[in-house]
């Protein structure tokens, strides 16, 4: 059964009409966006993925996560002319983001592979799973507001290598 219709899919944001459409961290938004390089082995993956695929994101660009995660994901779809994305606010799709909980909340960015069909194939989210271990481990024993800055240090420390690693896993087993 298809995740959601063609239409709705098609209503989705591309990422320049997710700018034009958000109104916080813009500026951080589009610094991580031009700082995203990839090395030339992944890009070279990325770009000869020839399966169609569709990707489905959810997002809110009050998400430190999202703002950290979204630019490199953007920028790694963006390598395959066989995958579309369109990315979903999250607060204005619940029917979607209630069916991809993590951990019982609905975090993000959270991402939904897709055949040609628009059947789920696979799925990510919400952060490189060393980072998320941070908030496994963490959430209920300390405060979220001592969680989170140990989140910020790990992106600091590990950059967007792990998320790259990643999200090339998905591909190299469903593309």
């Amino acid at each position: 059964m298809p995740v959601v219709s063609e239409d709705r899919f098609a209503s989705g944001f591309r990422w320049d009409d997710y700018m034009q459409h958000s109104e916080k961290n813009l500026e951080r938004f589009h610094e991580n966006y031009e700082r995203v390089t990839l090395d030339p082995e992944d890009a070279g993956f990325f770009a000869s993925i020839t399966t169609p695929l569709k990707v489905l994101i959810l997002a809110e660009d009050w998400c430190g996560d999202v703002v950290q995660s979204l630019p490199p994901i953007i920028r790694l779809l963006e390598q395959s002319p066989s995958i579309a994305y369109r990315i979903f606010r999250r607060d204005e799709n619940l029917d979607i983001m209630d069916r991809y909980l993590t951990d019982g909340s609905k975090a993000i960015p959270y991402l939904v592979f897709m055949d040609d069909g628009l059947n789920e194939v696979a799925r990510w989210g919400p952060r490189p799973e060393e980072c998320q271990s941070i908030m496994r481990d963490n959430k209920g024993k300390i405060p979220m507001e001592e969680i989170y800055p140990r989140i910020r240090s790990w992106y600091r420390q590990h950059g967007n290598g792990p998320l790259v690693t990643e999200i090339r896993a998905v591909l190299e087993r469903i593309a």
